[in-house]
């Protein structure tokens, strides 16, 4: 991380590095989702965490040290929002990748299940269940 009188373009030159380690955390979450590998994603979800935190940190730092009168140079600031942009696409993408396969796998449940209760709410919680009487029934 930065230190404390670290200068606004070095914080920028150092966010810029975290956002692209995050691009890249969000495309091997792509290749996990499109794998189905689930079991893989916990310590990707870690690091993207991680990641955001990091980069939240140093913009506030940048922001109160770009407050005291120091300018963005240009270029640097041009490849952060290139990469914010490229960050908020494949992450809305991987989004939509995962709420397609929640969708899929709900299917899945009242298919094999029989039953029009909801498994997970939207919020991913377990939602009340009743009986099918298909399964363990006597």
């Amino acid at each position: 991380m930065s230190s404390p009188a670290a200068a606004p373009d070095t914080l920028l030159v150092e966010q810029i590095s975290l956002l692209r380690q995050l691009l890249e955390k969000l495309q091997e979450e792509r290749r996990i989702l499109n794998s189905g590998a689930a079991l893989e994603l916990p310590p990707i979800t870690a690091a993207k965490s991680e990641l955001y935190r990091a980069v939240a940190e140093l913009e506030a730092q940048r922001r109160v040290r770009q407050g005291c009168g120091t300018a963005l140079p240009a270029d640097p600031a041009a490849d952060r929002d290139e990469l914010l942009r490229r960050i908020l696409r494949i992450n809305a993408e991987n989004g939509q990748i995962i709420d397609a396969l929640g969708r899929f796998t709900q299917g899945a449940w009242k298919l094999l299940f029989a039953t029009e209760d909801t498994i997970y709410t939207p919020d991913g919680i377990a939602g009340a269940q009743r009986p099918s009487g298909l399964i363990g029934s006597a």
